[in-house]
């Protein structure tokens, strides 16, 4: 039964992805009945009819000393919401990925007599598995993407639940192959290498240097083959003036990335969620990654994983060779890239390990579960 007053929700999503999660989440939520919501918020959020109090990508920051450097920023941030929160008395918040703020603003909200749901649990089994037993303070209800994630957080008291992953709601390439060739100027026959920076600055500065030299020599020994640097949102203008010549064999493809993902024979792809997506689309992707050398070393004194690979962790084995900080270089990756290329068996065996990660996560549905647990909290 629709409810006649409406909910007042609260929601903070700090990424680019979690927005648009947190956008479905919202959708699912309407279905249920009338909603007020508003909080952190970027496009996909607003479309949804979030009223916006700060912009998503505001907290949208990678690296310790990153985080730092905007820590100024990020605090005038965490007191708007509390301060929204203080004048409009949500029922509920939803808060969305993005630990290094929810972990601040979370317990705050619970003090004030806030219900808190949160949706996509932070990486605790990667970093510090004791903050999950912290988050069973303060978290009515976590809906997490990841079954392994389930057990975990309820042996630390968390009331957490399983939900699906909602990356199989939005892995719809924006062309087919064919269209894609047609629209960038290539022959049919054309086989395509992805190459997969990352959406922030840092990212693309970091990986695509590596991931161009690689790409020329791959294309240098194979007329047939031309590499698409999926180009994120924000960043078309940091690319070289070289990868928007229609002659080049390197080409820029901006608002193209699952096409990219689906139709290349096989990719690279910056650690984070772009690798999930990769294998989920079914292509033989290489997992990279590279930081300074001070975020690189606090990472390896705190991170508790063999492997950073998403599909890796999912898959519980490596189904993504992995390159990282000074193994991520041409002559390390020509090898492994060459061989998906030429030989068909291979690059088959490799889709074939790829589809133990879709089943581990299931199907579709992930936004109306997570909904119905949201839900049941405004009962």
């Amino acid at each position: 039964m629709e409810a006649r007053v409406p909910r007042r929700i609260l929601i903070v999503a700090g990424e680019a992805s979690g927005d648009r999660h947190a956008a479905r989440l919202v959708e699912a939520l309407r279905e249920r009945g009338a909603i007020e919501a508003w909080g952190v918020a970027g496009p996909a959020l607003e479309r949804a009819g979030v009223r916006r109090i700060a912009r998503s990508g505001e907290l949208a920051v990678a690296g310790f000393t990153r985080v730092l450097a905007r820590l100024p920023r990020i605090l005038g941030i965490e007191r708007r919401v509390l301060r929204a929160a203080a004048e409009l008395e949500p029922e509920l918040a939803v808060l969305v990925d993005s630990p290094g703020f929810n972990f601040r603003i979370g317990p705050r909200l619970a003090r004030r007599g806030v219900k808190v749901f949160y949706y996509i649990a932070p990486q605790v089994w990667a970093w510090h598995a004791e903050r999950a037993a912290q988050m069973s303070r303060w978290v009515d209800r976590l809906a997490v993407v990841f079954p392994f994630e389930e057990p975990l957080f309820r042996d630390a008291g968390v009331d957490a639940h399983f939900v699906g992953h909602p990356l199989l709601e939005d892995l719809a390439p924006e062309l087919p192959g064919a269209a894609l060739r047609a629209r960038l100027g290539l022959p049919p026959e054309a086989r395509l290498v992805g190459l997969l920076p990352g959406s922030r600055r840092g990212e693309l500065k970091a990986h695509l240097g590596t991931m161009l030299a690689t790409a020329r020599a791959l294309c240098a020994a194979r007329s047939d083959v031309t590499a698409l640097v999926a180009v994120a949102p924000g960043l078309e203008g940091l690319v070289p003036a070289e990868l928007h010549d229609p002659a080049s064999r390197v080409r820029a493809a901006a608002g193209l990335t699952h096409a990219v993902q689906a139709a290349s024979e096989c990719c690279v792809v910056a650690s984070g969620t772009a690798t999930l997506e990769t294998a989920l689309l079914g292509t033989p992707l290489a997992v990279v990654y590279r930081t300074s050398r001070i975020n690189y070393a606090i990472a390896r004194r705190v991170v508790r994983l063999e492997r950073i690979g998403l599909p890796n962790i999912v898959a519980g084995e490596e189904v993504a060779p992995e390159y990282l900080q000074d193994a991520f270089t041409p002559r390390a990756l020509l090898p492994q890239l060459a061989r998906w290329l030429d030989d068909p068996e291979a690059r088959d065996a490799q889709r074939a390990k790829l589809k133990l990660v879709r089943d581990r996560l299931g199907g579709p549905g992930a936004s109306r579960n997570a909904a119905a647990r949201a839900w049941e909290l405004l009962a």
